[in-house]
């Protein structure tokens, strides 16, 4: 049996509707971590398992950091395309003359804080001078340990720091050799399994005067301007993971985890209820989570030049956007 051209032509044409469509390219992206894999980032990974990324058309490459410094530092330079630090870390690189936006917060109140033995003697800020206190040589306590002292009338040069790596710092407390460690507040359960249940005492710098914004997501303005999408498609698919990890927080874990050898799965289980804390707060459940209020980024200004004057004037519209604002909200 024959078929007519036209019928010929009316199959082929239907052949080529049913088959399937390539795939859509993805944009690879680079996220620069502030640490190596802390409990934080959990939700980096449960937004790559529920396949948040994907959905936007994003191929996610996570990379562990190396303190809050070096990763504006690597934004800086493009040598990837998002990076995690605190916002007085990053303010204090764009006065340096760091091309650098804050596109999102990720804790949208400071975890800043120093951990030590219960029997060191520490009991409110003035008890830290004449201490050696260990903190990483690009670590962001170093940047705000000058505005912090200042708030607290302590002079900032009467503590010596002591590098270490950043997984060194439980040890060289533990061991005696410094008297405390600069640390975030969200890695209390950590120390705890170093130093003992009950053995850990701690000064968290928000209740003592230092209200301002904690980690960041920023980008290189560049990106701001050559692919604002991007941006806006990554703070999408990282905030759903915020989301579903507030409601799921050992999911999030065991998916970071699975993607991360060596990580002790209870221990950053432990640390999630304070980090949800610091995260999800009225501001996010109002507003979205990430979102950037103007006056407490003009205060976290504020805070972090108030000991050092600018390389160069800062105003709080110069460091931030809310353009890319996810508006995902939190579920409770």
């Amino acid at each position: 049996m024959k078929f007519s051209p036209l019928l010929a032509a009316l199959a082929a044409s239907l052949a080529a509707a049913l088959a399937p469509l390539p795939a859509q390219a993805q944009d690879k992206m680079t996220l620069q971590l502030n640490w190596f894999h802390l409990a934080d980032h959990a939700p980096i990974y449960m937004a790559l398992k529920k396949g948040y990324f994907a959905e936007e058309k994003i191929d996610l490459t996570v990379v562990r950091g190396a303190g809050s410094a070096d990763s504006a530092k690597k934004i800086d330079l493009k040598q990837a395309d998002v990076g995690i630090s605190d916002a007085p870390t990053i303010i204090t690189a764009i006065s340096k003359g760091a091309d650098l936006k804050i596109v999102a917060v990720v804790f949208d109140k400071a975890g800043n804080n120093v951990f030590f033995k219960k029997s060191a003697g520490i009991s409110k800020p003035a008890d830290l001078i004449g201490k050696k206190i260990a903190a990483p040589p690009a670590d962001s306590h170093r940047v705000l340990w000058p505005a912090f002292a200042a708030l607290n009338n302590i002079p900032a040069d009467k503590i010596t720091m002591v590098n270490v790596k950043p997984e060194g710092k439980q040890a060289i407390v533990a061991a005696g050799e410094v008297d405390a460690s600069f640390d975030l507040y969200t890695s209390y359960a950590i120390w705890e399994k170093v130093l003992g249940k009950g053995n850990v005492g701690n000064l968290l710098w928000a209740d003592y005067g230092l209200p301002i914004y904690g980690h960041t997501y920023f980008v290189n303005t560049e990106t701001v301007t050559k692919n604002p999408k991007m941006i806006e498609r990554f703070l999408r698919a990282v905030h759903k993971g915020w989301r579903d990890t507030q409601m799921a927080p050992a999911e999030a874990i065991d998916a970071m985890a699975a993607a991360v050898a060596g990580l002790d799965r209870d221990t950053l289980l432990n640390t999630m209820p304070q980090i949800l804390d610091l995260c999800i707060t009225d501001r996010s459940r109002k507003n979205g989570i990430g979102w950037i209020e103007p006056a407490l980024m003009a205060k976290t200004l504020e805070i972090t030049f108030a000991n050092a004057k600018p390389d160069r004037p800062v105003k709080a519209e110069d460091v931030y956007t809310n353009a890319f604002s996810s508006k995902i909200k939190p579920l409770k």
